[in-house]
């Protein structure tokens, strides 16, 4: 699940809803063609917070920059952080945070801060808490994947732990994405489901997740819902709730 980059330039920024952008980058993940999609949200004082970072090309760089500053990078979970520490040398004033166990992983990323379970006055910058939640994905070690809320646009944020491909990139793909179970609705990759190594836990995180007030859910993999979101949502998780 690690994509092992074969990256062309990034699609411009795409608005997702006010002070919400995205843009997708495409990959190849043990050969399959794949996308993955960054996510930004500008919050107070036009700092800019990056998810799941994608390559910093000039372009993508140049399309920020007319936003406001990058203050935030964050790796949402053990597998999405590849570009993280390429933004660095361009923002060098930006804080990089990264999902639990991210930092046994990257020792090279010697500015990562770890992201706690949620979002926490003391440890976490402020300027998050009015417009964003979090919640860690308990149970799949393989990730330790968090899960956000844009709070204004009711934007859930996800990498890997649901994925959606209605358009596939080629057949390859195609026949991948069937098997995981993600090529004709919104889903946990039958690979995710299999990590599972705390049902209650991963239970307990998706009741909070499927409480939110959820409009939209942007994926890393690979399309943006805007119909019937939180049934969707709560569609896909059900065999944890049930």
């Amino acid at each position: 699940m690690s994509p092992h980059p074969s990256p062309s330039n990034p699609l411009p920024l795409t608005p997702l809803a006010p002070d919400l952008w995205s843009a997708q980058q495409r990959i190849s993940v043990q050969g399959l063609p794949l996308r993955t999609r960054m996510t930004v949200a500008r919050l107070a004082g036009n700092q800019l917070w990056l998810h799941s970072p994608v390559a910093p090309t000039p372009q993508l760089r140049a399309a920020l920059d007319t936003l406001g500053n990058v203050a935030w990078v964050v790796a949402p979970n053990r597998m999405h952080h590849l570009y993280a520490g390429d933004w660095l040398p361009f923002y060098p004033q930006a804080q990089l945070w990264g999902a639990p166990g991210l930092a046994s992983k990257r020792h090279d990323l010697l500015q990562l801060q770890t992201l706690p379970p949620q979002l926490n006055d003391a440890t976490t910058p402020l300027a998050w808490h009015s417009q964003l939640q979090m919640q860690c994905m308990g149970g799949i070690p393989l990730l330790n994947e968090c899960v956000w809320l844009h709070q204004p646009s009711g934007s859930l944020i996800v990498t890997d732990v649901l994925q959606y491909y209605p358009q596939d990139l080629s057949l390859s793909a195609r026949l991948f994405n069937s098997l995981n179970g993600t090529r004709s609705r919104l889903a946990m990759p039958r690979a995710v489901r299999f990590a599972i190594r705390d049902k209650a836990a991963a239970r307990a995180a998706a009741q909070v997740i499927c409480n939110w007030p959820v409009q939209r859910i942007v994926l890393a993999h690979d399309t943006v819902i805007e119909q019937h979101a939180a049934g969707q949502l709560r569609a896909a998780l059900g065999f944890l709730l049930d």
